[in-house]
């Protein structure tokens, strides 16, 4: 049974993603609250899948592909749902838009030849960070445009563009010295 947990965890926020798409072109009362929840759980079963397929050593195919997409849509999803409430000048958030499909593109063609791209410490912590920033952004709408949150959103907002961009550098060296060999 262990060797399916992480894998379903990864699917719900596959799942729950879709749910939080909806949820914006909805009027409801409370949406910001529960899209925020959502946000909360998903960003939840990102540490949890991972951790659990290591711990458990039943790391998979499907969990290593799968986990990695569902980040990106959830993450770059919100990111084009969040641009109309004008939290964020637009060109942050394209900034981090095209980071992420550039970076993308990159690994996944080293991969497509046999050679893929683990992870680096950059790249998560500029993911921590950018889930950070969603949720400030959330609160922010929940909050009625709260000014501390507004400027921690600007401070993260920094430092998550900073790490995309580092870690950005750190994958085209990487991918240059496969193109080399």
């Amino acid at each position: 049974m262990k060797k399916y947990v992480p894998n379903a965890l990864t699917v719900f926020r596959g799942v729950i993603t879709m749910v939080i798409v909806l949820l914006f072109f909805l009027d409801i009362p409370y949406k910001w609250w529960i899209v925020f929840g959502c946000f909360f759980v998903a960003s939840l079963t990102d540490f949890f899948d991972g951790h659990l397929a290591r711990r458990w050593g039943v790391v998979s195919d499907f969990g290593i592909v799968f986990d990695s997409l569902f980040d990106k849509i959830l993450t770059l999803s919100l990111y084009i749902l969040l641009i109309p409430y004008d939290i964020l000048p637009i060109w942050v958030w394209i900034l981090f838009l095209v980071r992420e499909l550039f970076v993308d593109s990159l690994k996944n063609f080293c991969s497509g030849k046999g050679c893929p791209m683990p992870a680096i410490w950059t790249g998560k912590w500029k993911f921590v960070f950018q889930v950070i920033l969603i949720h400030l952004c959330l609160l922010f709408l929940i909050f009625s445009r709260n000014v501390w949150i507004g400027s921690a959103i600007y401070i993260i907002a920094t430092g998550a563009l900073v790490l995309a961009y580092v870690s950005a550098s750190i994958y085209i060296r990487k991918f240059l010295s496969f193109l080399r060999k």
